[in-house]
C-alpha cells in the first residue's frame, strides 16, 4: 500500500476518532451512563444476588466469611481446618458499598465469624481529591463503624476486623497517582480500627504482619501495589488460624 492512500487512512482514522470524542463530550446520555448504572446498583447486588441461594451451606461446620473489597476477594480459604469458608469480597468496592450489603450478603446466612478487610478504595482518593482528605478519612471511620455495628447486632456474629495493610516501596511512576498522605490516612484508620476492639470484635493486624520497618508492605509479599501474592494470604492466614483454633 502506497504513502498515499496510508495517509487518507490515517486522517479518515484521526477525523473519526475527533468526532467521536467531540459527540461523547456533548452526549449527556452517554455522560450520565456510568452514574445511571451505579445508582441502579451501587452496591453491586447483582454480583451475588442472593447468597442464600448460590450458597450450599454445611451445618456440622461453624462458618466463616470474607467480607470487603479486592483484598477480601482474593483471601483464599484456610484447608484442612473444622471451618467452612465463603467469599463475599468484590472487587474496588469502598466503606459505603460494603456497608450496603451487610444484610444480604453476610448476615442473611448467619455466620459465625466475619472477616472484614475494607478502606484502601476510600483512602486512595486522598491522592487524586487531597482537600476532600478530611471528609474522605471520616467517612471511612464512620463507615467501618456502622459495619461491625451492623454484624454485632446478630448475637451468633465474631467480627474479626482486620486493619488496612499499606502498600509496599512505590516507583517513581507508582508515586505520580499516590500521595504520602494516603500513608498518613491508612495509619490513622487503622489507629481507629484498634479502638473497636471488644469482647465480639477481634482485631486481626494485618499492616503489621505484614509491613517492614519503614511501614511498607514486604516485596515478598506484594502481588502488585494494592495487592497480596500467596505468600502475604498464607501470612495473614496462619494469624485467622490461631484466631479460629481460640
Amino acid at each position: 500500500m502506497n504513502k498515499k492512500y496510508l495517509a487518507i487512512i490515517a486522517t479518515i482514522l484521526f477525523c473519526g476518532c475527533l468526532g467521536l470524542i467531540l459527540w461523547l463530550q456533548g452526549n449527556k446520555n452517554w455522560q450520565q451512563l456510568i452514574p445511571e448504572y451505579l445508582r441502579l446498583d451501587s452496591y453491586e447486588f447483582n454480583i451475588y444476588p442472593n447468597s442464600s441461594n448460590t450458597f450450599q451451606r454445611d451445618l456440622n461446620k461453624p462458618l466463616v466469611v470474607f467480607f470487603g473489597d479486592s483484598r477480601a476477594y482474593e483471601w483464599p480459604a484456610i484447608e484442612n481446618i473444622p471451618f467452612q469458608f465463603f467469599n463475599q469480597g468484590i472487587n474496588g468496592e469502598t466503606t459505603s458499598q460494603v456497608l450496603g450489603r451487610v444484610y444480604a450478603h453476610v448476615t442473611s446466612i448467619s455466620p459465625k465469624f466475619v472477616v472484614i478487610q475494607v478502606g484502601i478504595n476510600d483512602l486512595k482518593h486522598i491522592a487524586t481529591s487531597p482537600n476532600e482528605s478530611r471528609n474522605i478519612v471520616v467517612n471511612c471511620k464512620k463507615n467501618i463503624q456502622k459495619i461491625v455495628d451492623e454484624l454485632v447486632k446478630e448475637e451468633k456474629i465474631t467480627v474479626i476486623l482486620t486493619t488496612v495493610f499499606p502498600v509496599p516501596n512505590a516507583d517513581q511512576l507508582q508515586r505520580s497517582y499516590w500521595s504520602d498522605d494516603v500513608d498518613r490516612a491508612v495509619i490513622e484508620v487503622n489507629q481507629f480500627i484498634k479502638s473497636l476492639k471488644s469482647d465480639r470484635v477481634i482485631i486481626l493486624d494485618a499492616a503489621s504482619l505484614l509491613a517492614n520497618e519503614q511501614g511498607e508492605v514486604r516485596q515478598i509479599y506484594s502481588r502488585d501495589f494494592l495487592h497480596l501474592n500467596d505468600d502475604g494470604y498464607t501470612m495473614l492466614n496462619k494469624e485467622l488460624s490461631k484466631i479460629l483454633a481460640n
